[in-house]
């Protein structure tokens, strides 16, 4: 009889409406954002369940901060549910809610002494720093195991769980007309564009496709679409730099193998200088994000650099053949045009100089060629040939 009579002095809160917010991907301020934004619409309706279901695969620390923050303004009754998906979750991200719940084969981490973590580890498998749930489905003192969310909510509503932070538990059935409705509240258009591309690979995969479609524009029509879209990639990708502690050095070495790219696309064929550029380009990478905290998948990093030097390397003779082949009166007119051989690309290319600007023509194969020699352009089958 003791044991019930906390129970018995609980506020009991008959709730109206059930949101919930999901958490997916890496943690980060665009789902702040949102959930502030839902805190100021929803700031006087006391008698909301407001659920998390956090299924992050990973954390900035300061969104966690930043999470206590919304959670201490907000008056209406508060839970995480962890899963669906088997995570990993910081102790700390589950400190303010009033009620937890964690789904079968959640790893709780980061051990401070805390009495959940403790609680957690009377009845699961526990180290020093975390433990793995791996008890029944059941209401466990401080918290519940369910595998899924509206297993979770129905508990909440149907067996009076008193919150674990202060004297209130709940009241709801969900088959009834008593809640009014179940909501998953939804991040904006741009909120979900920032949580999408809030990963290292993401951000420099976009950033780096930005710069490239600039050096390509640079040699093909003059500034305009390509700039613009790659002028916009940059905007946007730069937004979350700040989630990664992103070292400028980096940043600068990035800009560095950007020019050697911009050397390559001149030269008109990838070469030495080329494969020097992606390693360049791929050490900036690991420099900038070097005092990210999060772990991050090398393999998909150097994916990403590989992807845009292969863009650079396969743009390069469609960008330049475009110079020369817009129309058949711009090829004409440089038909018996003199040119000074700089560099024999291969056996049917080479590089040559024409008023003063490196292009690219073909060659006869048959034929020797001396470099700095003066040649003529012939064309034949439609090509330019020297």
């Amino acid at each position: 009889m003791l044991k019930l009579l906390p129970i018995l002095f609980l506020a009991v809160i008959n709730t109206a409406n059930v949101n919930i917010f999901e958490i997916e991907g890496i943690f980060s301020s665009g789902h702040i954002n949102a959930l502030e934004r839902y805190v100021d619409e929803n700031s006087e309706k006391e008698k909301n369940l407001f659920v998390v279901q956090y299924n992050a695969s990973d954390v900035n620390v300061n969104s966690i901060d930043e999470l206590q923050v919304i959670l201490n303004n907000m008056d209406a009754p508060k839970a995480i549910w962890v899963g669906p998906n088997k995570r990993e979750v910081d102790l700390s991200v589950l400190r303010n809610f009033d009620f937890v719940g964690l789904s079968p084969g959640t790893i709780v981490t980061n051990n401070k002494g805390s009495g959940l973590f403790e609680t957690i580890c009377e009845t699961n498998t526990c180290t020093n720093n975390d433990v793995l749930v791996t008890a029944e489905e059941g209401i466990y003192k401080d918290y519940l195991i369910v595998g899924s969310i509206g297993a979770f909510v129905e508990n909440l509503g149907s067996q009076e769980i008193p919150s674990r932070i202060r004297q209130i538990s709940l009241s709801f059935d969900l088959s009834s007309e008593e809640i009014n409705q179940i909501r998953f509240i939804k991040p904006s258009l741009f909120e979900r564009f920032y949580i999408a591309i809030s990963n290292p690979v993401f951000t420099y995969l976009f950033f780096a496709l930005g710069f490239a479609l600039i050096g390509l524009e640079l040699f093909a029509i003059g500034p305009g679409l390509m700039a613009f879209n790659g002028a916009l990639l940059i905007a946007f990708s730069s937004m979350t730099f700040h989630e990664y502690n992103l070292n400028y050095i980096g940043l600068l070495i990035f800009l560095a193998s950007f020019l050697m790219f911009i050397k390559v696309l001149s030269r008109g064929f990838f070469g030495p200088l080329g494969v020097a550029a992606l390693i360049v380009m791929h050490g900036s990478s690991l420099i900038m994000f070097s005092d990210y905290l999060l772990q991050i998948n090398h393999f998909l990093l150097f994916g990403s650099s590989s992807i845009i030097a292969f863009f650079y390397f396969v743009a390069i003779p469609t960008v330049i053949r475009s110079r020369l082949t817009t129309d058949t009166s711009a090829m004409s007119s440089l038909v018996n045009s003199q040119v000074t051989l700089l560099e024999l690309i291969n056996n049917n290319q080479a590089l040559v100089r024409l008023n003063g600007k490196k292009i690219v023509v073909d060659r006869a194969e048959s034929n020797s060629y001396t470099l700095k020699n003066e040649y003529k352009l012939v064309e034949e089958d439609g090509k330019l040939i020297i």
